[in-house]
Parts: structure tokens; sequence; C-alpha cells
């Protein structure tokens, strides 16, 4: 049966139509503009640069050589460090490279023996994640530099620059100071809206480290942003549980009135937790928690209420794409820029946030 309308029903609906895709268009478009550019980016506005590392990664060949690259690690032997040795054994398997590791145990003279080292063979790449900002920085100029090979850098920003240091190949890294200050700013906001005072105590890594540094400045630059905020606590917890299980105890006997943990690992959180409950209070709603990791660990906290929020790290991804930007180089396609993996499918695709909540924890598979 044919359905005929007037001419008038026509215009109706055509108008009714329009306006509705105007309204559509004014939403989207207010969307986009109120996105932080710290997060994820909006599906149809994915950087140059993550798109052509992504086109690359599709190509379904093995590289024209078995390359041999080293891996000269900060540290290894963590869950971290274990799930980035993943995402590099997934990338050899595709394309035909082989790996020599050195492990610098977190220290920058060892980093600064294996570099010299590295630097002596015959590698065709170099895939770097330097111990400290500054030490790795001379350590790549020194040694690394002078062989003419691509150098790809990972975990950490060297050389002071905010992400890109300009003559590696590619500079592959989530953990900016960018990032902890977006981190920081998003549990000030959300566990201290409508508080005239709101009292939180900060769980961090090791003082010294550039990522206590980089934390501990986002504490500040949150401070500032938010003068509600009393920080009662900001001692270094090691990314030990026990040690931030005491210092959460400590400013519960002292601040019965604490209103949120800000913690630099899942995994530590969890001392939090259990001082917290010690204290008879309900950790995710009497003290609220924001942690950092999104790993297994963070979603089943999250799934149970516990944690409140926790931000994305990702250390298999950051392998994987170290070597394909590697990959790249080597095909004479180098990046020459940053891969910022708050960018990559398994974010954007997925909750399209690094922020994992319980609200979009079903949308995201960590990887360790």
């Amino acid at each position: 049966m044919r359905i005929s309308f007037s001419t008038a029903g026509r215009l109706a609906r055509v108008s009714a139509m329009a306006l509705l895709m105007l309204g559509v268009s004014i939403v989207c478009m207010t969307y986009a503009a109120e996105r932080d550019p710290r997060d994820a980016a909006l599906p149809g506005q994915i950087p140059e640069i993550i798109q052509k590392v992504i086109a690359f990664d599709k190509s379904p060949k093995k590289a024209d050589k078995p390359y041999r690259l080293a891996y000269l690690a900060e540290g290894g032997g963590n869950s971290y460090g274990k799930a980035r040795d993943r995402g590099y054994a997934d990338a050899a398997a595709k394309y035909g490279f082989t790996l020599k590791g050195y492990d610098a145990q977190f220290n920058p003279q060892v980093q600064l023996k294996n570099v010299q080292d590295a630097a002596q063979e015959k590698f065709d790449g170099f895939l770097f994640a330097p111990t400290a900002d500054a030490a790795g920085c001379k350590m790549w100029k020194d040694f690394l530099a002078p062989t003419k090979k691509p150098v790809v850098s990972l975990d950490l920003t060297m050389c002071g620059d905010a992400d890109y240091t300009p003559g590696v190949a590619a500079t592959v890294t989530i953990q900016s100071q960018a990032y902890y200050d977006f981190h920081v700013e998003k549990a000030f906001a959300a566990a201290c809206e409508g508080r005239s005072v709101c009292k939180g105590i900060s769980l961090s890594g090791f003082a010294g480290s550039d990522l206590f540094s980089r934390w501990d400045k986002a504490i500040e630059n949150g401070l500032k942003k938010y003068p509600n905020v009393q920080m009662v606590s900001r001692r270094e917890a090691k990314f030990d549980v026990r040690i931030a299980e005491q210092i959460t105890q400590d400013a519960l006997q002292a601040h019965h009135d604490l209103a949120f943990v800000v913690s630099h690992y899942d995994d530590m959180s969890v001392g939090a937790v259990a001082a917290i409950k010690g204290a008879g209070l309900a950790p995710g709603k009497d003290v609220q928690i924001y942690s950092v990791a999104a790993n297994a660990l963070g979603l089943q906290q999250i799934a149970a209420g516990i944690y409140n929020e926790t931000t994305m790290l990702l250390p298999y991804e950051e392998g994987y794409y170290s070597a394909v930007a590697m990959m790249m180089a080597l095909a004479g396609q180098p990046v020459n820029g940053y891969i910022n993996l708050k960018d990559i499918p398994a974010v954007v695709d997925g909750p399209d946030t690094i922020l994992i909540t319980k609200a979009n924890a079903d949308k995201f598979k960590p990887q360790w």
C-alpha cells in the first residue's frame, strides 16, 4: 500500500527533521567543545599519528628482515613490566623481530651500564624506557643517538619534554604531567563537590623518582584549582600495601571526617581499603577512593563499589605500540612524534575515557 502525504505534511516533516538534526549537531559540538584534551579523543577526532600507527599495524606481513632489537627497561619483574613484556611478545610474533632485554632495576647507574653495553652490540634499534628524565636524556644523546639506529622512548618522557622528544623515532607513553593533573583534578572535583572543607590523603610511590615528582606536582596543581581541598597527609607510600594502610590509618585517627584517598596504584590502594574498613567505615562511600592502573584488581574493586574511579595505565599496549613504532621506523616510515596511549582503539572504541567507574567498566578489558 502506498501512502501519500500532502505538501504541507511533507514540509512539516522536513522542518521537524531539520530541527532535530540541528539539535543533534549542537549537542555533538557542545560535547566536543567540553571534552578535556587530557582525556581520550572522540572517535571522530583520533590524532593523525595514531591513525597512521593503527593503519600500519593492520598490515598482515612480517618485517622485511628479522630485526634484532634491544629493550632497555627501567625495571622489570612487577605486574606492569610483565604486561609490557606480553605486548612485546605479541608484537614479535607478528612482525618477526627478536628482543634482548636489559633490566635497570629502577637504578639510573645500572641503566647507564646497560645502555653502554647495548650501544656496542649490533642492534637494529633500541626500545628505551628511561629510569629518569634527565639521566635518560643524557644516555640517549651520549650513547644511543650516535649509533644512528632508531630509538623509541617509552614509559616516561625525557629531556624535559612534555611529550615527544625530537630526534627519537617516537615517544610512547601515557604518564605525562597532564595525565596526572587530569587524574588528581577529577578526583578532587568528584570527591569534594558541595563541601566547604574536603579532607583527603595522597598515597604516592617512591620519593625522589620522576613519577613521584609528577604525582606531587599534580597534587599541588589540584590544590590551586580546588581551594576547598585539604590534604592532611602526603607521605611516601612506596607502592606498598602495608605502608598505604598505615598512612590511611594514621590519617583516620586524626581526621574522622576524611573524605577521600587519592592513590598512585590500584594494588597499593588495597591498603587504604583495609584501614577504612578497620575504622568501621565503608570504602567508596564514607571515604571515597580514586586510584590509578585500571588493572584486573582495580576493576574488581570498581565493580564492588570499593573504588570510586581508577585511571588507566596501559603497559601491554605500551609494549605493543612502541614495537609497532619501531617497525615503522625500520620500514622507513618513522612516526617522529608522540603516541599518547589514551587515544588508541582499546580506549576510544571502549569507554572513550581513561577514567574507569562503575558506569563504564564493562566497556574496558584490562590486559594486566
